[in-house]
């Protein structure tokens, strides 16, 4: 038998233990992970140039910078992605270019918050911040918008499109930061690197994508209306997800932030290779009723669970011999990073029951789980950094992620 056919054979026969489409997982998940793979190793060879040529508070300054960037992005209706990829999957390919268009009209606020932001900065002497923010309103809300193509492309179950487009623009990226870090390590030239290179990538991806498909002009009768909900309910949970690097810079300052940041960089990494499975189980789940949606996903929740409790303990052994060799000056960060490890079983299990509550579209329990759980998470996060300092931010971000997994299982087991 041909290697492929053998391959398929083999995923076929493990298909009576895990109870799903192995074959179809193993096709999106290579995809999807080549595609983290890679942005996991250039992310990683630019915390090294971090470690070693950036001071700390202009690191810190960066990556409160970038908080801000999240913050204010999340004013960009970012649940369109989530509606395009839905209606996509279901034939309404034209919910892209309507999406893109409604995006960048909308993005107009977000645009004039930022320079107002920004103006108070120039005022008060901090053309850092200043100028930093005047950048964010320009490319942040464009970058939000043009990375739909990706939405498009995931209804579309074309992963391997995905993961090129992705790395051609990814890999500019990169460069262009790692350059702006050498040479001229600066806070503010390191934003700029990272904003426009990301925008002139995603111009070409949004470009091929459209050229390639040549979509239709169905749009669907709830996608855009489904988009503004979810945009609405996520607003709050966005700002609160970047909360914690504004809170430690404000609270403990730039040097706190950027120890806090390498903590948790890798923890995050390792989540992000758990991500094709709401990815490739939201198509899917679209189709199914949400008893189907609940059995589907109840036989597979122990495997997952099992696999990322393995990915996390192997970190957690690992962790100072891998921080001595690759970032020796953040060796103050290993304990912080070893206890946030426990983020990823919470994380990955949180993501895949969303994509459930997002495939049967229940409005009421989505509201429900992305505006409670921001609201507990900021009360964690706000009394964990200013009682405890960075022990507390840590602890915080796990308890919020519990009560997060446990209210989305709560509401998804109700609706099922």
């Amino acid at each position: 038998m041909p290697y492929k056919d053998r391959l398929v054979a083999l995923l076929r026969s493990s298909e009576q233990y895990t109870k799903t489409d192995m074959v179809y997982l193993f096709s999106s998940g290579l995809w999807s992970n080549l595609g983290t793979i890679s942005v996991s190793l250039g992310s990683l060879l630019l915390y090294i140039v971090f470690g070693h040529l950036v001071s700390k508070e202009v690191y810190g300054t960066y990556q409160y910078l970038l908080s801000l960037g999240a913050i204010i992005g999340a004013f960009t209706l970012t649940g369109m992605n989530t509606a395009v990829t839905r209606a996509v999957a279901q034939g309404y390919e034209g919910a892209m270019a309507r999406a893109v268009r409604i995006q960048l009209l909308w993005g107009i606020l977000p645009l004039l918050g930022a320079w107002c932001m920004g103006g108070y900065y120039l005022l008060h002497g901090n053309a850092t911040l200043g100028w930093g923010l005047v950048l964010i309103g320009i490319f942040v809300p464009l970058n939000n918008t043009l990375n739909t193509y990706g939405a498009f492309l995931g209804g579309k179950k074309d992963f391997k499109r995905g993961f090129l487009y992705s790395l051609w623009w990814n890999v500019p990226y990169y460069v262009a930061v790692g350059v702006a870090a050498v040479f001229f390590k600066s806070a503010l030239i390191l934003l700029a690197a990272n904003l426009i290179s990301q925008g002139a990538g995603l111009i070409i991806a949004y470009w091929r994508t459209r050229r390639v498909y040549r979509p239709n002009h169905e749009v669907g009768e709830d996608t855009l209306r489904y988009g503004s909900h979810l945009s609405a309910m996520g607003l709050f949970g966005v700002i609160v997800a970047q909360i914690d690097g504004v809170l430690a810079f404000q609270y403990l300052g730039p040097a706190s932030l950027a120890l806090y940041s390498f903590a948790t960089a890798i923890p995050d990494r390792l989540g992000g290779l758990f991500k094709f499975l709401p990815a490739a189980a939201l198509p899917k789940l679209v189709h199914k009723t949400p008893a189907e949606v609940r059995e589907t996903l109840g036989k597979r929740l122990w495997l997952v669970t099992a696999t990322v409790g393995a990915v996390a303990l192997a970190y957690i052994a690992g962790a100072h011999t891998f921080f001595a060799i690759l970032f020796p000056q953040y060796l103050a960060s290993v304990p912080y990073s070893q206890v946030y490890a426990f983020m990823l079983l919470m994380s990955v299990g949180t993501s895949v029951i969303s994509a459930a509550l997002s495939a049967t579209a229940d409005i009421r329990s989505l509201y429900i789980f992305n505006v409670l759980s921001p609201v507990v998470s900021l009360g964690f996060l706000t009394a964990g950094v200013a009682f405890f300092g960075l022990w507390g931010l840590i602890l915080a971000r796990l308890l919020s992620a519990l009560f997060t997994l446990v209210l989305g299982l709560g509401l998804y087991w109700r609706r099922a």
